[in-house]
């Protein structure tokens, strides 16, 4: 969110814009000091406007992140990883969610549950920390973007799904997770 002076003699505008965004909806409000008194009530109403609605911007932009599918994981899930300790010999995958303010981690090890079975417990386990997450995503997005006018081409993921086309951009390609297992039992 941002808060502009704007001196334009020529068009005869003095005041104070707040200009922000959710979900790809550009929002901007000007505060004429004209209409407000003075420059000091012009930007104490413009303050006042951002302040107000900072909050459930803040919440929005922090469930996007949270939820959404990315790009630089191979299974566009956020918030799990598969991860070999120094060494190459010891595997897991990890969840990670926040819980109050918290980042908390559940690790699953491929050495004793198995390649597959320990990333399912790490989507499932992601997936259910961050259940309530969606609804609320959603019902801040109708609030804040009526029209459902979203980014194109971006939408919630369900967690428990990991995507199943590649990602447009990989450093390396990700095994196939029977291979994985294949070579730790050799």
């Amino acid at each position: 969110m941002r808060l502009s002076r704007i001196d334009n003699p020529a068009k005869r505008m003095f005041g104070w814009l707040v200009r922000y965004s959710v979900a790809g909806r550009h929002t901007r409000k000007f505060f004429s000091d004209l209409a407000h008194g003075s420059p000091d009530r012009a930007k104490a109403a413009a303050e006042a406007f951002a302040l107000e609605h900072l909050e459930e911007h803040h919440e929005i932009r922090s469930l996007r992140t949270q939820l959404l599918p990315r790009r630089n994981t191979p299974h566009g899930v956020p918030g799990v990883a598969r991860y070999v300790r120094a060494g190459g010999n010891s595997a897991f995958w990890t969840a990670y969610w926040t819980q109050d303010g918290v980042r908390r981690q559940k690790k699953y090890s491929v050495a004793q549950l198995g390649e597959r079975e320990a990333r399912e417990l790490a989507f499932a386990t992601r997936a259910e920390m961050t259940a309530g997450g969606e609804e609320r995503l959603t019902e801040l997005l109708h609030i804040h973007v009526p029209d459902g006018k979203d980014k194109p081409g971006r939408r919630v993921a369900s967690p428990a799904e990991p995507r199943s086309e590649a990602p447009a951009r990989r450093s390396r390609p990700m095994r196939d997770v029977a291979e994985l297992d294949r070579r730790r039992q050799a």
